[in-house]
């Protein structure tokens, strides 16, 4: 856990006023116990190294800290106290307490260290304070100073969950900020392919019709990096599982990340590379979301060990009934006591700023695909994580193919409340033979519809003013079911399919689209009518 500069938080600025007034009744007593500690130190340190050093519930890397956690306890929790004013002293003590968070030992590990610290006092309070009333007073000032440093950790351990939280809504906020951007740009994209088609129509120069063509790629190329950004930061794990290819998820991930290993990394003076090495494997049946936040997590941290550059590997294979993916990195790799802790939930070895998932809850979605994680890793020789996972059972659904032969020429219906796009998608349509009338809103498309049509198709934008594309759809059905509505907007992977059959919805096409795919999705549904 990391904590931003807590000293300035509000909530630890009132538990300190708050409760540096309780202690004072006792400030004498716990500055005789200072003084008694400083004539003894040595003593002290030796019993609660013993203590520490014999706690089975801290890491084994904490069993050998103990003299530095006796010296660190006495200037924290005794020093301070004679030193400085009460309401600093708690602030130091709750500086360390963050300190203590951020090094992997959370509220009861921390309620371990003061109770050991209580113990190794034992035998000083004894020879400082005399049996009876005074020895009760000393007791009781450590009681109220135990109430109050445990306060403490508890309040430090509130701050550092509401700065994940925090860190948590702000990454929703993005999400929502990259779909904002993410539509506009589709738009932006959209016109771009238009345009360079309806001229590509026009040309007989092959040179030219090639460099359109080449604008076109590229500007889908755009176009679905914004899209597979935008479906990263909004997808949530209560998607239901479905049959995935890993090796689609793999790639997915590499593009999603190319930003952090080569771009970042470029501008950082080192180099990054990711090497592939895929087999043909069987589909699994998983959350694609999740497996691709999982996977992402890997990667960033692959990165984030090798800051002097190297080489990240993604494999794949199968082994008997699973699908194996492998995550290989030339980092610095851990020692043996940080990675039998990697897995454990909040423990971290990333600086301020560090909001991936953790390997803590890599390994947890592995456990909610039914799969199993192994971590192999060695100080300088780098990582290895293995993910298997159960191969899909059951026979597969096919994916209806037809084929994109119109049988008849139809009239389209175009709606879209931005301009640039209408006119870009009915001209294509126009030069492709179609009989093409636009309508700038959903009120305006049925005016049109009722006044003009029936049109064989309706191609309408989601998002209008008014009646957005499914309320649309639903009025064009009710007035001539025969009518094929295929639904155009940024987001087509990502619509609830039932939505779109209560809707009325035959089809659903991502901008920008390429016209030759709509002429295909038009075949498709006059097929399926043709049947029924």
């Amino acid at each position: 856990m990391e904590i931003t500069n807590p000293l300035l938080n509000p909530l630890l600025e009132r538990y300190v006023r708050e409760t540096a007034p309780l202690l004072i009744p006792h400030i004498n007593i716990l500055r005789r116990v200072r003084a008694a500690l400083n004539n003894g130190r040595a003593e002290f340190v030796a019993q609660y190294r013993a203590l520490v050093e014999q706690e089975e519930q801290h890491p084994a890397r904490w069993r050998t800290r103990g003299s530095e956690l006796a010296n660190q306890m006495t200037v924290v929790w005794a020093d301070s106290l004679a030193d400085h004013t009460l309401p600093d002293a708690l602030q130091r003590g709750a500086t360390w307490s963050a300190e203590l968070y951020a090094d992997g030992l959370d509220f009861a590990d921390q309620y371990v260290l003061w109770k050991q610290y209580r113990r190794a006092l034992l035998p000083t309070l004894l020879r400082e304070f005399a049996a009876g009333p005074e020895l009760a007073l000393a007791f009781e000032a450590l009681d109220a100073q135990e109430r109050a440093v445990m306060g403490l950790v508890g309040v430090m351990g509130i701050i550092g969950a509401r700065e994940q939280l925090t860190q948590g809504v702000h990454l929703r906020s993005v999400g929502r900020l990259t779909g904002g951007l993410a539509h506009a740009m589709n738009n932006t994209m959209a016109v771009i392919v238009g345009r360079a088609q309806i001229v590509e129509e026009q040309l007989t120069n092959e040179d030219l019709r090639q460099e359109l063509r080449s604008i076109q790629r590229v500007a889908r190329a755009g176009a679905e990096s914004f899209r597979q950004l935008h479906q990263f930061a909004t997808e949530h794990d209560g998607h239901a599982p479905e049959r995935v290819d890993v090796n689609l998820i793999v790639n997915q991930v590499i593009q999603l990340t190319r930003f952090r290993w080569r771009d970042d990394a470029e501008a950082s003076g080192i180099s990054i590379d990711i090497v592939k090495d895929l087999d043909v494997t069987p589909q699994i049946w998983a959350q694609s979301a999740l497996l691709r936040d999982a996977l992402v997590e890997l990667i960033l941290n692959s990165v984030e060990a090798m800051p002097l550059g190297g080489i990240v590997t993604l494999r794949t294979e199968r082994a008997d009934d699973k699908v194996v993916i492998l995550v290989i990195d030339q980092g610095e790799g851990m020692d043996e006591t940080t990675r039998t802790r990697a897995l454990e939930p909040f423990f971290t070895t990333k600086a301020v700023g560090h909001v991936g998932l953790g390997l803590a809850t890599v390994a947890e979605i592995v456990r909610q695909l039914n799969g199993a994680m192994e971590l192999e890793s060695e100080r300088g020789q780098g990582t290895t994580v293995r993910i298997a996972l159960p191969i899909a059972t059951g026979p597969a659904t096919p994916t209806e193919r037809q084929q994109a032969r119109m049988a008849r020429w139809a009239s389209i219906l175009v709606v879209d409340d931005e301009p640039q796009i209408r006119d870009v998608a009915a001209r294509t349509f126009h030069l492709r033979g179609f009989r093409v009338v636009a309508a700038d809103s959903g009120a305006d498309a049925l005016r049109v519809f009722q006044e003009k049509g029936p049109f064989e198709v309706v191609i309408t934008d989601l998002g209008m003013p008014g009646l957005n594309g499914f309320e649309l759809a639903r009025a064009l059905k009710d007035l001539h079911p025969q009518t094929i509505v295929i639904l155009m907007t940024g987001w087509a992977a990502e619509i609830d399919p039932v939505k779109m059959r209560e809707s009325g919805i035959d089809r659903a096409i991502s901008k920008p689209f390429d016209v030759d795919q709509v002429v295909q999705l038009i075949g498709e549904a006059f097929a399926i009518q043709e049947k029924k």
